[in-house]
């Protein structure tokens, strides 16, 4: 003979209310209780793109400090033409005559 099934508690669990909250949360969380403002201030492209890393001095790598700071120049560099894609792609780039918009 076949043993009857036990009904899962966790299936009798889940119809408490309790997803109702948690798709409202979700919901506010994903949405945003206000709108996304009108436009975003306008940006400027960084001409020395590790300017704030050598101010702070050499890397603390002995022996290897020329070789680290090449590498570190190209990934500054990478960055900064990488953030100035996507800058001018939103039409967000502008210089300092521009008017901040708002």
């Amino acid at each position: 003979m076949t043993k009857k099934r036990k009904h899962s508690r966790t299936r009798r669990l889940s119809n408490s209310g309790t997803n109702s909250e948690t798709e409202k949360a979700t919901r506010e969380f994903w949405h945003g209780p206000t709108a996304l403002p009108d436009r975003p201030s306008k940006v400027q492209v960084a001409e020395d793109a590790a300017a704030v890393i050598h101010s702070l001095g050499a890397a603390p790598l002995n022996g290897q400090e020329d070789t680290a700071e090449h590498y570190f120049d190209a990934i500054y560099h990478r960055s900064v033409t990488l953030a100035a894609a996507l800058a001018t792609a939103a039409e967000l780039v502008g210089d300092d005559e521009d008017e901040p918009i708002g």
